[in-house]
C-alpha cells in the first residue's frame, strides 16, 4: 500500500505515550472524537482536511498533491497513528460454569468423582468514544496484541483464544447436585492512540499557504487526547495456558429434573 508504515517500524520508533501532547482542553472541539476518527486501527499514513472550529474531518483523496487555497477554518495535514500501551490492570470476570453437573441421589453418603473442567479463553476490544469513521476491529486487535506481547505474551490470552481442560475432584453431599465454576482473573491493557503529524498546512493572511511539521504550528508533532482509548481485555493464564482465577464448587438440592 502506498504510504504505508510497517507495524514493526511503528513499534520501534514510537515515543512513550506520555511524550505525546494531550489536546484535551486545547481546542474548541471534541479532541477525543478527533483522535478516535484519525486512529481506527491502521498504522498507515493518512491525509486529512480539518475544520479547526468544529473538528470535522474529511479525507484528502489527492494526498496533498496540489496547490489549493485553505481559507479559515479549513486546514490540511498528514501523518500516521501508533497505539502505545498507556496502562494495565487486572480484575475479576463473571463467574461461569466450567464442568458438567454431578448429581448425588444417595440419602446416606457423599459422592466424590473426578470431573473435567474446561472452557475457552476469551478476549474483547472496546473503545471509549465513537469517531466519524468505523473502527477496523480486526486490525486494531492485531496492533494491540503485538504492542503488549513483550510484557504479557505468556500470561495473557488476548487475540489468542484457546480451549483448555483440567481434571478436578468434586465432592457432592447427599441429595445435592454439584458443579464447578470459575471466577476468572482478567487483564485490561489500555492504549491511548497517538497521531504523529508529518506535515501540517494552513492558509496565510495574504492568500497563500504555509506548511510546518507540527500540529497547528504549535511546536509538537505527536498528539493524543486523554479520553480517547482502546481497551484490550482477556484472561490471565498460567504457564500451561489455563485461566487463572478462583475455582468454586457450587451445589443445590436435587429436583425432579435430576431423576433420582
Amino acid at each position: 500500500m502506498a504510504g504505508a508504515v510497517s507495524l514493526a517500524s511503528v513499534l520501534g520508533l514510537v515515543s512513550p505515550a506520555h511524550a505525546a501532547t494531550n489536546l484535551r482542553g486545547q481546542e474548541p472541539f471534541n479532541t477525543d472524537k478527533l483522535i478516535m476518527s484519525l486512529c481506527t486501527g491502521s498504522t498507515a499514513r493518512s491525509w486529512w482536511f480539518i475544520n479547526v472550529d468544529t473538528g470535522q474531518l474529511t479525507r484528502d483523496t489527492l494526498r496533498g498533491n496540489y496547490q489549493a487555497l485553505l481559507p479559515h477554518p479549513k486546514e490540511r495535514f498528514q501523518g500516521w497513528c501508533s497505539y502505545p500501551q498507556a496502562s494495565s490492570w487486572t480484575w475479576t470476570g463473571n463467574e461461569t460454569k466450567v464442568s458438567d453437573t454431578l448429581v448425588n441421589c444417595s440419602w446416606g453418603s457423599q459422592l466424590s468423582q473426578a470431573m473435567q473442567t474446561n472452557g475457552t479463553t476469551t478476549s474483547t476490544t472496546t473503545n471509549s468514544v465513537g469517531g466519524q469513521f468505523g473502527v477496523e476491529w480486526n486490525v486494531i486487535k492485531d496492533v494491540l496484541g503485538l504492542q503488549a506481547a513483550a510484557t504479557y505474551s505468556h500470561t495473557w490470552s488476548y487475540a489468542d483464544a484457546k480451549g483448555w481442560s483440567t481434571t478436578t475432584t468434586l465432592t457432592v453431599p447427599q441429595r445435592r447436585a454439584g458443579w464447578m465454576t470459575l471466577r476468572p482473573e482478567m487483564r485490561t491493557v489500555r492504549s491511548n492512540p497517538v497521531f504523529h503529524v508529518e506535515k501540517y498546512t494552513y492558509g496565510t493572511t495574504n492568500g497563500g499557504t504555509w506548511s510546518v511539521k507540527t500540529w497547528r504550528d504549535r511546536g509538537y508533532a505527536d498528539i493524543k487526547s486523554q479520553g480517547a482509548f482502546y481497551d484490550a481485555k482477556a484472561n490471565v493464564v498460567d504457564s500451561s495456558g489455563k485461566p487463572r482465577g478462583q475455582y468454586v464448587a457450587r451445589d443445590r438440592a436435587v429436583n425432579s429434573s435430576d431423576r433420582c
